[in-house]
């Protein structure tokens, strides 16, 4: 089966066609010759007790006048048909009436007749390499008792299921080639778009993507069609913004990088720029200031793409120590704002430093846009049919237009006053590691994030 599975499609449905039908034909070769023949004695003795009745209602009368083969109606000729059914009478008295068989089965059929305690009994012997199958009935003929023997040859029957079985051998033979033969233009015709996807992806893979990826179906391959084309249009799109974003940056990295130089440059000749050293020293902060949120955009995105691609470290840990610990390294970069924190102890199973990550990018963002408070409680919900735990952040800054709301957590989208739309998209991305939700909404004259787990 593993070297099945190395080999190409289209090998594999034949290969697996032609086993099923080989089969098939097989299980026909040794079921049906044994079915037929059950069915087929069932007819046979059916037929001799018919006959059986027949002649003793018609062709009795013979049996007593002739001493030779007896025949409904007419003189039998010498040799009889192999499917006529033919007749004998054992009287009691030993005397034997009608067609007289070899001596051999004669004196078998003697022997069956005299243990037979029913009234009528199906019989098969095979003699001298002879099949004969026969029906003992307990009779009476014009006043002499005994029994009526009919018999019928089994080359009938073993003709018959011989004929019939060649004939369905025959029959399954061509139907296995008609279907071989038509298995190779069903695997090209399934296997040719998987052929195409395959071309596909791969010059996906290279970043040639700017060709779309078209099938024309509505089955299963189209809707793997569909998928990829879905998945090259993403890619596209965030090509196109992260190449927007990396310009962006770059772009902002030189203006602080060079009025930082000349500042320098300057205040080392002996001159400020900014009429005396502290003005000058004060332009220098704002610009080392502004650079450093350039570079944490680009460890951002960084950091988006590390995530993205490693899995996570679960343990056991409490995420309300977590979330105070987080809470303490902001504190110093916000002296003005006021922190109201409530937590209560959740023990969860996740990666600590992933969803460390995540808060500090959600307190980061409601620094950036806080007035004067910062409100924060976790706690556990036990509702009939769930629980779960509950993160809550608000912040008393301006409320978030629906627009922006709509694309909050998504990757380069960015508010008013952001940087560059990755920080949010970081934090859904480890929420959803952790099958967990992220949504934010305005309240309370504010805005609340909110994380579930």
């Amino acid at each position: 089966m593993r070297r099945l599975k190395n080999k190409p499609l289209a090998v594999q449905i034949w290969i697996i066609l032609g086993i099923v039908l080989g089969v098939s034909v097989a299980l026909l070769t040794v079921l049906f010759p044994l079915v037929l023949r059950k069915s087929f004695t069932t007819e046979t003795y059916a037929r001799i007790e018919d006959s059986q009745e027949y002649f003793l209602n018609y062709g009795s009368a013979d049996l007593l006048t002739e001493k030779a083969d007896l025949k409904v109606k007419k003189k039998k000729p010498p040799h009889l048909p192999i499917r006529v059914v033919n007749h004998f009478f054992l009287a009691d008295q030993g005397e034997i009436l009608g067609r007289h068989l070899d001596p051999d089965i004669l004196e078998e059929i003697k022997v069956d007749v005299q243990n037979q305690q029913q009234e009528i009994k199906h019989y098969s012997r095979e003699i001298n390499n002879q099949k004969i199958m026969y029906v003992v009935r307990r009779a009476e003929l014009n006043g002499k008792s005994g029994y009526l023997v009919s018999f019928l040859l089994g080359r009938y029957r073993d003709n018959f299921v011989q004929t019939t079985l060649r004939s369905l051998i025959s029959i399954l033979v061509f139907v296995l080639l008609i279907s071989w033969v038509a298995s190779i233009f069903i695997t090209r015709y399934l296997t040719r778009p998987l052929v195409q996807l395959q071309a596909k992806v791969k010059e996906i893979a290279v970043r040639k993507w700017d060709k779309p990826v078209s099938l024309n179906r509505g089955d299963e391959i189209g809707k793997l069609g569909e998928t990829i084309e879905w998945m090259r249009c993403q890619l596209v799109e965030q090509d196109r913004k992260q190449q927007s974003f990396l310009q962006q940056v770059s772009h902002e990295l030189k203006t602080p990088i060079m009025v930082i130089r000349s500042y320098a440059q300057s205040i080392s000749d002996g001159i400020f720029p900014r009429g005396n050293l502290e003005n000058s020293v004060k332009v220098i902060e704002e610009e080392t200031e502004r650079l450093e949120k350039r570079v944490r955009s680009l460890l951002n995105l960084t950091k988006f793409d590390y995530l993205s691609t490693h899995r996570l470290e679960k343990k056991e840990f409490d995420l309300a120590e977590l979330v105070r610990k987080t809470i303490n390294s902001f504190k110093w970069r916000s002296s003005d704002i006021n922190w109201d924190i409530n937590l209560v102890t959740a023990v969860i199973k996740g990666d600590e430093d992933k969803l460390k990550i995540a808060l500090e990018n959600l307190l980061d963002n409601q620094i950036r846009y806080a007035k004067e408070t910062i409100r924060i409680n976790l706690n556990k919900i036990n509702k009939a049919n769930e629980s779960y735990i509950l993160l809550k952040i608000w912040n008393d800054g301006p409320e978030i237009e629906k627009e922006i709301m709509e694309n909050l957590f998504k990757k380069y989208k960015k508010g008013d006053d952001g940087d560059f739309g990755l920080g949010l998209a970081i934090v859904k991305l480890i929420v959803d590691m952790h099958q967990g939700m992220v949504w934010a909404r305005n309240e309370d004259g504010g805005v609340a994030f909110y994380i579930k787990m």
